[in-house]
């Protein structure tokens, strides 16, 4: 399990959510918002923004090609000055 501090989307207080990493995002385990912290009654949309931003945030796959059609060579060593 992890923690995290969150802002409650529907309340807008600092919440400290636990939560279990799963191949489809976050699922929230417990929440400081409710007592006891484990009954979350709540639609939890808080996981859904953080899932939204890990997923804008992870690099994009590069394109991949072997270089036969293309046989410019690019230095990256060098560096173009801006105007």
């Amino acid at each position: 399990m992890a923690y995290q501090l969150i802002t409650c989307p529907e309340t807008a207080h600092l919440e400290l959510i636990e939560y279990e990493q799963v191949p489809l995002g976050r699922l929230v385990q417990a929440c400081s918002r409710f007592r006891p912290p484990h009954c979350v009654r709540c639609p939890r949309t808080c996981t859904a923004r953080l899932d939204r931003r890990a997923r804008s945030q992870a690099p994009f796959p590069s394109d991949q090609h072997d270089g036969a059609a293309d046989d410019t060579q690019v230095d990256p060593t060098v560096v173009s000055r801006v105007a």
